[in-house]
């Protein structure tokens, strides 16, 4: 079995951020971002082109990378999510921060992708996609949000994407998980339960939002 490390070390945390978080945090990041088996990721070029003609501004892109030993703590096929604004561009929370991306990085980087959209019959569509990606665009460099506390200064994946919709009056319908009550429930549940604050089930069943 081939194995092999591609992520730096995490610099960018809130303010006042204890050191041994820090570093709980790095170690969870270089755990996560071993890839067991080195391969051509499943997304091909076919996949690339019907994006391209089917991606929306304010849709929710889910994407999974099966590559990743994280992979082994995430059951089922997604992993993250991402809001696309527009003109291939996304913005996501990842360890280094909220940030854009490009669909040439997600399609360079993961192996499954649904494409989620608000219905059409959704009261004040446009108003609320245009409002959404708004409130995720001002959320652009805040750190990740390690200890995945609801604090707003902060984000991780679903929880951004949840918040953006929610400032324009919208319910996603994303699972996202709360704090932990103790130190010792955080060491012992967060590799595992944390990496489940995607629940691709609840999602696709939700009403709000439906697979394309």
């Amino acid at each position: 079995m081939c194995i092999s490390i591609k992520y730096h070390w995490i610099t960018h945390f809130p303010k006042r951020y204890a050191l041994y978080k820090k570093v709980f945090a790095n170690i969870i990041y270089f755990v996560s971002g071993i890839v067991i088996h080195p391969r051509k990721n499943l997304l091909n070029h076919k996949d690339l082109l019907q994006a391209r003609v089917k991606l929306r501004k304010g849709d929710v892109v889910i994407a999974g990378n099966l590559r990743e030993l994280s992979h082994l703590f995430i059951t089922g096929p997604v992993t993250h999510a991402l809001l696309y604004i527009g003109h291939r561009k996304f913005i996501h929370a990842i360890a280094d921060g909220v940030d854009y991306t490009t669909l040439h990085h997600l399609f360079t980087e993961y192996d499954t992708m649904v494409i989620m959209r608000l219905p059409k019959g959704t009261s004040h569509r446009k108003h609320k996609i245009k409002l959404a990606i708004k409130h995720a665009e001002a959320q652009i460099g805040k750190p990740y949000d390690f200890g995945f506390s609801g604090d707003k200064s902060k984000f991780f994946c679903t929880e951004l994407v949840n918040y953006a919709y929610s400032k324009a009056g919208h319910d996603t319908g994303l699972k996202s998980m709360g704090r932990f009550r103790t130190f010792e429930e955080k060491i012992e549940k967060r590799i595992i339960t944390a990496t489940k604050a995607l629940h691709p089930e609840k999602f696709i069943e939700g009403a709000l939002l439906h697979n394309y």
